[in-house]
């Protein structure tokens, strides 16, 4: 095990705009018992250079990584989860900014509710734009997120979790398998936490999400007009999510099948059957399973987008 009993897990591809303000943060925690594991996804700007200078600086805190090759960001998640040896895990991207006390608020709220089972906390942030200003003080508001919706069919069709904000117990990451599929690693250990642990959210802003033009998901105004019309007339980003949540879903029955039950199982299997169902069976089974998004301009969305 880790002398430190919170591993920070880092992934870094290109990162240079915003990196150095972003590990500052993170090294400016008002709690000390952590450390920084970053993975370098062959950057191709001045990323490594940095990365290196804060290794100096900082030689005890922080273990560095440097792929040979450009593995994206699902491969980079699950590769620093599977180096992590702490008993309390978070996530960081590299251009937002940690508020000083988002370890200790976290792992507080982690302790509380823990109990000896496998277990998420997660938090809501600020979102902020390239220079710094504030764009909305509640990520969660401003996406207008339910975050109570936690429930297995909830989760399916739409991840109320944000990947930097949470922090997993060693239970919950000793669970985690690895999925083949394309998915999204928050997404992907939120169900696990769903299907084997318990899940919280602690409404407090933890910490500023920066929203640019690199963002590989920025966060969105989702009852805006123009979102809704962007939408309408480029549906593939939808379609694709959908057809994401489907392929997950067979994922997750496959690899964790010795362990669900039968109602697990009967869900899983049947939304996963989507990705090759026409769009009427698709929408008798998200009926049938109440698979639905949140809203109504959501659900609109996802009726339209089958």
């Amino acid at each position: 095990m880790s002398n430190y009993n919170v591993d920070i897990l880092t992934a870094v591809c290109n990162g240079e705009n915003f990196l150095e303000k972003q590990l500052d943060s993170v090294l400016s925690q008002n709690y000390d018992n952590f450390r920084i594991i970053i993975c370098d996804d062959n950057s191709a700007d001045n990323s490594r250079q940095i990365i290196e200078n804060f290794k100096k600086r900082s030689p005890d805190k922080i273990k560095v990584i440097f792929n040979e090759k450009n593995m994206g960001a699902k491969e980079n998640f699950f590769k620093l989860l599977s180096l992590s040896t702490a008993e309390y895990i978070m996530f960081c991207d590299q251009d937002d900014i940690w508020d000083n006390n988002k370890i200790r608020l976290t792992l507080d709220h982690m302790k509380k509710h823990e109990n000896g089972r496998p277990t998420l906390v997660h938090t809501d942030m600020s979102v902020i734009d390239e220079n710094g200003a504030t764009l909305a003080p509640s990520f969660t508001k401003m996406q207008k997120i339910d975050v109570t919706k936690t429930a297995l069919n909830e989760l399916l069709v739409q991840n109320t979790v944000t990947g930097c904000t949470m922090m997993i117990n060693r239970k919950l990451a000793d669970i985690v398998k690895y999925p083949v599929c394309p998915t999204l690693h928050d997404w992907w250990i939120a169900l696990t936490a769903c299907l084997f642990g318990q899940i919280f959210f602690l409404p407090e802003q933890t910490m500023q999400y920066r929203r640019h033009s690199h963002n590989i998901r920025g966060a969105k105004n989702m009852s805006s007009l123009g979102y809704i019309l962007s939408r309408a007339a480029d549906k593939t980003d939808a379609v694709n999510m959908l057809k994401l949540g489907y392929i997950q879903s067979a994922e997750l029955a496959k690899l964790y099948a010795p362990f669900l039950s039968d109602s697990q199982s009967e869900i899983l299997n049947a939304y996963g059957k989507c990705v090759d169902e026409n769009k009427l069976k698709r929408l008798m089974t998200i009926k049938k399973y109440g698979i639905w998004k949140q809203g109504i301009v959501r659900k609109v969305g996802q009726i339209l987008f089958l």
